[in-house]
């Protein structure tokens, strides 16, 4: 799999770190071996949408796949290493984004609309696409091309500038605002640290050394919320997990670690999906919710109806699994027996 240079939705091999140092004392609950079980819920009571990759053990392929209700949609087949990095959904057409693999090895960013993929990369550089914005017919998507920050409005790569002394960058979420443009991500020179671009102007964040912006911006009554994602996590000392319009904002009570992957806000409550301490999990405003697969990890979440969904992966018969969360209570999700995977991203909506 593509380790790739973000905190963001594709990128798990920092995600990973945080499930080996969280997680490397705890043992798997274990469940009965059925394709697309259901754990803990009886019946879907929205339409829930999880991006991601299925890995098979014995052919090393991972095939990007999206499922709704549970049930599989495999994007790729025949190559080696893809997956679905994000995912949206507009009416009934639904988008995902990731990357391939070239014939030369290369990874080649791409995104779906109901199945039917579209390169936005060739194959003589290294990229991949992450998340998803739309705003009427205009399709918005983030990503990198080898060592630059870029996004793509309806296939068109913009390049995002660098601030003074920076070498590298990467995106991760993507809003849009009226006319405004918002996009998160880091920047490298002496240190990495988070920034984000106002229809391409880069501004910095205040408490951001050695961290980087997790995986979406999210706005709610005019206010600008950012998730803090630190790249050499301190124990008890980190001082920022979330930006609100610019501002630094604490969750931590001195007794736990946090890294913040991805937020929502339903009315006045935040929600903040995270690695902690003391297991994967979330916070809805300061309160903890920790999962009790302990060997899980959690890369999104979104909130419809009070109800809390994440996604992420457990561990499966010594398998990494796709799984999401509702309420707490996992939902493991496969496309065969015998099959891995890994979920990157979630999107609920409510039943017609």
């Amino acid at each position: 799999m593509l380790k790739f240079k973000s905190i963001y939705k594709y990128a798990a091999s920092f995600i990973g770190v945080w499930a080996l140092l969280f997680s490397a004392c705890h043992k798997n609950n274990g469940l009965p071996d059925q394709p697309n079980k259901v754990d803990s819920i009886p019946k879907y009571t929205a339409n829930v949408y999880v991006a991601g990759s299925t890995y098979d053990s014995v052919t090393y392929q991972r095939e990007a796949a999206y499922w709704k209700n549970g049930v599989p949609v495999i994007l790729t087949q025949g190559i080696k290493d893809a997956a679905a990095n994000a995912i949206a959904v507009q009416g009934t057409d639904v988008y995902a984004s990731g990357y391939i693999t070239a014939t030369n090895g290369k990874y080649v960013a791409v995104y779906w609309k109901n199945g039917v993929q579209t390169n936005l990369t060739g194959t003589g550089t290294n990229a991949s696409a992450g998340s998803i914005a739309i705003q009427g017919n205009d399709v918005y998507i983030t990503g990198f091309v080898e060592d630059a920050a870029v996004y793509w409005k309806n296939g068109q790569r913009v390049t995002l500038p660098l601030l003074p002394g920076r070498t590298s960058a990467s995106t991760a979420g993507i809003a849009i605002q009226g006319t405004d443009i918002y996009v998160s991500g880091y920047q490298i020179g002496q240190q990495t640290s988070a920034v984000y671009w106002k229809n391409g102007s880069p501004f910095t964040l205040p408490n951001s050394a050695n961290s980087y912006a997790g995986n979406n911006i999210v706005f709610q009554n005019g206010d600008m919320y950012m998730p803090a994602s630190y790249l050499q996590p301190d124990s008890k000392s980190t001082v920022t997990n979330y930006w609100k319009n610019g501002l630094p904002v604490s969750l931590a009570d001195g007794t736990v670690a946090i890294n913040a992957i991805e937020m929502a806000v339903s009315g006045a409550d935040v929600y903040v999906a995270c690695g902690t301490s003391k297991g994967p999990g979330y916070y809805k405003n300061r309160k903890l919710t920790v999962f009790s697969d302990y060997s899980s990890e959690v890369t999104g979440i979104a909130v419809l109806n009070n109800d809390v969904y994440t996604s992420g992966q457990s561990t499966y018969q010594q398998k990494s699994v796709a799984t999401f969360w509702k309420n707490g209570l996992p939902v493991r999700l496969f496309s065969s027996i015998g099959k891995g995977g890994f979920a990157s991203a979630i999107v609920v909506t409510p039943f017609p």
